[in-house]
């Protein structure tokens, strides 16, 4: 007997996670070269190391962030499990996102850290689920130490 899926799957996982999800917010960060420096091409940094511009760094960073609504599933920050090379954190966090093309195109500008509640939090894995084709991403998080 074949399995049939709902055909409002979708709408459903969708009208869950707007009833019951919080807002996250994604923080790309891009480097643009100086535009009144040049580059050292052994250090990669800046000539002149008192540009007023860019502080001697060679580029200017700008952050930019996309906020969506999130599933989202705190785990057991506190537990660590044993892998081959001793003790890790396994993941802080899950969250659910919708599967569309603006989030599919941050995640594959590879953000920087994640806000959630809050908390600084970088992505670990990234993982698409759906049925009968893909509708939602699940991206498991990892607290970063320092504070946003």
């Amino acid at each position: 007997m074949p399995i049939t899926f709902p055909s409002d799957t979708k709408d459903t996982i969708d009208a869950i996670r707007n009833a019951i999800g919080r807002e996250i917010t994604f923080y790309v960060v891009m480097k643009e070269d100086c535009p009144t420096c040049t580059l050292d091409p052994i250090t990669n940094t800046s000539t002149d190391s008192f540009c007023p511009t860019c502080s001697g760094y060679g580029y200017i960073r700008t952050t930019s962030g996309y906020s969506v609504t999130a599933h989202i599933t705190w785990g057991h920050s506190d537990v660590l499990n044993w892998q081959s090379a001793g003790q890790m954190y396994d993941g802080d966090c899950r969250v659910q996102v919708e599967y569309i093309p603006e989030t599919v195109a941050v995640l594959n500008l590879k953000p920087e850290y994640v806000v959630v509640d809050n908390k600084r939090m970088s992505i670990k894995k990234k993982i698409l689920r759906g049925v009968p084709s893909i509708n939602r991403i699940l991206l498991d998080l990892i607290e970063q130490t320092d504070e946003v």
